[in-house]
């Protein structure tokens, strides 16, 4: 039995869109938006209806992605009851991340999307982590390993019941991020037993729990919902973010 919601004639019977007419008509009526984030070691893939996550996975793949993401994907929508063709969008993690496993991810949606003639909608990875935090009046850290002993860092602040970034994404060490973090932020994402304990220092500092932790493909699905249906979005304008390698401030 099909999810519900799942018709590949419905799909057929709406049609694609023309390039000309604005983008914020396509998710008008129930609409699959398949997800993916390759931003990190952890791939994480999502298909959403316009209404609800019908399906979604995160594990981690390690240098894998290349060899574990289409298979994966195939998977997914087998699973789902659904085929490529009912797909109508697109939303992937445009950084910051890996150099090579940020740049398989966004291959793999171009690759999928433009013989469709679907768009693409690139989201942040900060903004993908950060969705899933609650909005409180504390500042918020959102953090990323980038290799070694660094980890990539970007503050966020709220904001009309919204979290909305303080400034650039930068690289720092935990131990910089212990000594200028803001007052009593919270610090969500990819915290490690080094991570934590520097950060223990600062008993001002809450982390968020695990669960909210992990970069949710569900919600890169429903963030690229919401700008599809933004009529001043333009699809596949993708430029991938990479990480700034020398801290120039004390905000991230």
């Amino acid at each position: 039995m099909k999810p519900e919601g799942t018709s590949g004639s419905k799909a057929k019977a709406r049609g694609r869109k023309k390039s000309s007419e604005p983008f914020g008509s396509w998710l008008s009526e129930a609409e699959w938006i398949l997800a993916v984030d390759t931003a990190t070691d952890a791939l994480a893939l999502a298909l959403f209806d316009g209404h609800r996550i019908v399906a979604e996975s995160t594990w981690p793949a390690g240098r894998q992605h290349t060899v574990e993401l289409a298979p994966a994907v195939e998977r997914m929508l087998h699973t789902a009851g659904i085929k490529p063709s009912d797909i109508q969008a697109v939303g992937v993690a445009e950084g910051p991340g890996s150099y090579t496993a940020l740049r398989i991810g966004i291959a793999f949606a171009l690759g999928f999307a433009l013989p469709r003639s679907l768009p693409v909608i690139g989201i942040p990875t900060f903004d993908i982590l950060v969705h899933a935090q609650p909005v409180i009046d504390k500042d918020l850290v959102a953090v990323l390993r980038a290799g070694r002993t660094r980890i990539g860092c970007c503050m966020y602040h709220s904001t009309g019941g919204k979290w909305k970034a303080s400034g650039d994404a930068l690289v720092l060490s935990w131990e910089e991020l212990a000594a200028n973090a803001p007052r009593r932020a919270r610090i969500c994402g990819e915290i490690d037993r080094a991570g934590k304990a520097a950060l223990a220092k600062r008993r001002d500092l809450k982390f968020a729990p695990s669960h909210r932790n992990i970069r949710r493909a569900g919600a890169l699905a429903e963030m690229a919902a919401e700008r599809l249906r933004d009529p001043a979005t333009r699809p596949m304008i993708l430029q991938p973010i990479y990480l700034n390698s020398t801290p120039t401030g004390t905000g991230a």
